[in-house]
């Protein structure tokens, strides 16, 4: 992780750095250049054969693609990952060769019809149920189905990982910590377990366990800016502000995708700046920080009647503090 530079730039998730914008522009120049590269050496070599060498090639490289795509997945998954993917490459793959449309319709619709029953026959019936009614709110009917799931397939981690969520959701922490590891002790890298186990950890308080576990997380899924998020919070409030301010930078960097994370990346990154005595970085973030103004009743409405947890003071306190930052500037 890299600390602050002298003059750090911090911008909106909208916002679209240099070298992406070159990336944008010259990545599609380069795929078509090889593309046609390919395609002519092709035609020099199989000029008889043109069609049948462009088939062949396609699906060689989507079964490339596709290996390279799953290569942190286990050996089983992947596997069946090919298998489903085989009548689609051979649809494909006939498509061109005979110049008709109905084969390749054909494999796709096969290999889609293989991909629906293993995700029905994959997952437990009871499990997708208990997720229903855990989106739905009604975490006693949530519980008692996911046990049952876990009853009948105690290999599936995502039963533990909704367990955890739902232990969580009720405040039981010693229970949600258990079953985060036990899902993890079956998926060792199951991102969005490790990331349960650090919000298990951050909403009692305890910084640094959840730090090292949301460090984890974002090992594993780097693009995640959400991770980035509550890990930069988890060092703010250990006051480690330089390594925070670098992290929420890299946070607003990315996609956060709701405003209210929007919004709170950047007051805790004023405040990182602040306190290291950046003063005019300090003054321009809190000045984009006021296009996030429509943010700040959204955070006090998700802190409003909510049950005693160990994070919720901090919470509460940043929260006055950030509408207060907002009356002030009014003002």
């Amino acid at each position: 992780m890299t600390n602050p530079s002298p003059n750090p730039k911090p911008r909106s998730a909208h916002s679209v750095s240099k070298q992406e914008l070159r990336a944008s522009l010259i990545l599609p120049v380069i795929i078509t250049l090889l593309i046609w590269g390919v395609g002519l050496l092709l035609y020099v070599v199989t000029p008889g054969e043109f069609n049948t060498a462009v088939a062949i090639f396609i699906s060689l490289a989507l079964l490339a693609f596709l290996l390279y795509w799953t290569r942190h997945a286990e050996n089983r998954l992947r596997l069946t990952a090919v298998v489903i993917a085989i009548p689609a490459l051979l649809g494909i793959s006939l498509g061109l060769i005979r110049g008709r449309v109905s084969d390749t319709l054909l494999g796709v619709g096969v290999t889609f019809l293989l991909l629906f029953l293993y995700r029905t026959f994959n997952t437990p019936i009871s499990y997708r149920v208990a997720f229903r009614h855990f989106r739905a709110g009604n975490m006693t009917t949530a519980l008692e189905l996911v046990d049952k799931a876990i009853a009948a397939r105690p290999d599936f981690w995502e039963s533990y990982q909704l367990r955890a969520l739902i232990f969580l959701t009720e405040l039981d922490f010693s229970r949600a910590e258990r079953s985060a590891k036990e899902a993890i002790a079956r998926k060792p890298n199951a991102h969005p377990v490790y990331n349960t186990l650090g919000q298990v950890y951050l909403a009692q308080a305890r910084f640094d366990k959840a730090q090292t576990s949301l460090a984890q997380a974002l090992e594993l899924d780097p693009g995640n800016a959400l991770y980035r998020y509550h890990l930069a919070l988890c060092q703010f409030r250990q006051e480690d502000y330089r390594a925070a301010a670098a992290t929420f930078m890299e946070a607003i960097s990315g996609s956060l995708r709701f405003l209210e994370y929007e919004l709170q990346a950047h007051y805790y990154l004023w405040r990182c700046l602040a306190q290291l005595g950046e003063t005019e970085q300090a003054s321009t973030v809190h000045e984009k920080m006021q296009a996030f103004a429509e943010g700040v009743p959204l955070i006090q409405e998700q802190l409003a009647d909510q049950p005693d947890y160990p994070h919720l003071p901090y919470l509460q306190a940043d929260a006055a503090d950030l509408a207060q930052q907002f009356k002030q500037h009014k003002s």
